[in-house]
């Protein structure tokens, strides 16, 4: 009896050793570590803007692997040990993987735009002949932009009794593109690439003439016609193609505007304005826009909720996150109601485009779970490698005198103290590349590193016939 149960767990044990030295998905996945895998496409995407990808004249299975180890094997090997000290269920990590739930569901020609916004809509002989019927001319113009009614009333009038409108958008404008050229727009605009509303306040102005403001989604825009160019037109066929290209843009760009508008009925969308006068209390100005100090906030404030939809809710603590962490290019000043206002609306979006794409069962679309796995697993790899990595490497000023002593002509023998980061930046990334060698051969003897052979030899061949693609040279 013992020695039929001995041999019974001995077989049991085969087995699971067995399946633990599989692919998981073998049509897919060119290697599996530990828990994780590479995706095929992953792989050659990464490989072919290589150097080692330009470089080789014949590609082997051994240029494969090396590659794999290297920017692939080594890091999941890192991030595997993570996840087995429960990196998921620390709740700064939860929040950030539910950002790149809602970053991978709702980015553009993501699962939900796929549902939502169809791939083509139609446009009539008679609409582009309308549009070219009006294209008679184009602006060249200069416009400023700001996030507050009351601030665009304002500059408007000053604007009209005289003030200098360069002098205006380079002090007030939020454009980061235009601002320090006094609102300028490099090219020239013509009719149908812009909002209908944009166009009609615009293109009935005289050279010289300002716009009133202009909502246009949570801006306020002013515009002044700096001048006005006759175009050479072309026969129509010959325009037909690209005018039917620019009205298709922009009835794809209005049906998602209509769209992300119903969601804030459809979710039953509301806003707390009671805690406004906290934020407007929080908000330190810099640098055009500003930051929000969380200690100037009360911490039974920050529980609250900011915002309620159906199926969800933003507290005043995830906003302040948010608006802090997010670019300049993104941020606004929160001085007035109607600005906090308009900020939040664009903040949430994200939220109720996810919470209805969670009504549509599309958390089971495939391209959600390639595109969210992806970044999962770039998130956890910045992670693993911050962690079991740079944090673990203690860098003395003995240390980096001593680099630098040894390699200052590639500092043009500059002062010490001048460099100092420079020379810090280039050891920790040196001591980082042997520390994380080293680590990952040790956790080669916790987790199974195995090569799908079989598909490594189709992308072996599959690069190779790429390799034999002329380069077409782009002038």
């Amino acid at each position: 009896m013992r020695i039929t149960i001995s041999l019974f767990m001995i077989f049991i044990l085969m087995l699971v050793s067995c399946k633990k030295n599989e692919i998981a998905n073998p049509e897919r996945d060119v290697v599996q570590i530990g828990k994780l895998s590479v995706d095929k496409q992953v792989f050659i995407n990464r490989y072919r803007l290589s150097k080692d990808f330009a470089k080789a004249k014949q590609i082997t299975r051994d240029d494969v692997v090396k590659f794999l180890d290297e920017y692939f094997v080594k890091n999941y090997l890192l991030v595997n040990k993570l996840l087995d000290q429960g990196i998921e269920n620390e709740k700064e990590i939860k929040e950030d993987l539910e950002r790149l739930k809602r970053r991978a569901m709702t980015g553009m020609n993501g699962p939900l735009y796929r549902k939502v916004i169809p791939s083509s809509v139609e446009v009539s002989d008679q609409e582009i002949e309308d549009l070219y019927n009006k294209s008679n001319y184009m602006l060249k113009i200069a416009y400023l932009r700001v996030s507050s009614k009351h601030l665009a009333d304002s500059l408007y009038k000053a604007l009209k009794k005289g003030a200098d409108f360069g002098e205006i958008a380079k002090k007030y404008s939020l454009d980061i593109h235009t601002y320090e050229h006094g609102g300028e727009v490099r090219n020239y605009i013509q009719r149908g690439s812009l909002d209908p509303e944009f166009e009609k306040a615009i293109f009935n102005l005289k050279e010289g003439q300002v716009s009133k403001p202009i909502y246009i989604t949570g801006w306020y825009n002013i515009v002044k016609v700096l001048k006005k160019k006759t175009i050479q037109k072309k026969p129509l066929e010959q325009m037909r193609p690209q005018l039917k290209q620019r009205l298709q843009q922009f009835k794809m760009n209005e049906i998602r505007n209509n769209y992300i508008d119903s969601l804030f009925i459809k979710y039953d969308y509301r806003v707390n304005k009671e805690l406004f006068p906290y934020i407007k209390k929080a908000f330190v100005p810099f640098d055009r826009v500003g930051q929000l100090k969380v200690d100037a906030i009360p911490k039974d404030k920050l529980k609250e909720p900011l915002v309620t939809y159906k199926g969800g809710q933003f507290t005043l603590l995830e906003f302040v996150k948010t608006y802090n962490s997010s670019n300049a290019a993104s941020r606004v000043p929160l001085r007035y109601d109607d600005e906090i206002e308009n900020h939040i609306k664009t903040l949430i979006i994200g939220h109720l485009m996810y919470a209805d794409a969670v009504a549509r069962g599309l958390l089971e679309d495939e391209q959600f779970k390639f595109i969210y796995n992806r970044m999962r697993i770039q998130k956890l790899e910045r992670e693993a490698l911050k962690r079991l990595v740079n944090d673990q490497i203690k860098l003395t000023d003995d240390e980096l005198k001593a680099y630098y002593e040894q390699h200052k002509q590639q500092w043009n023998n500059q002062d010490f103290e001048k460099v100092k980061r420079f020379v810090r930046n280039r050891l920790m990334a040196q001591r980082a590349k042997e520390y994380k060698d080293k680590l990952a051969e040790e956790l080669r003897k916790e987790y199974d590193v195995v090569y799908n052979e079989a598909l490594i030899t189709a992308v072996v061949d599959s690069l190779n016939k790429m390799k034999q693609i002329p380069r077409v040279r782009k002038f």
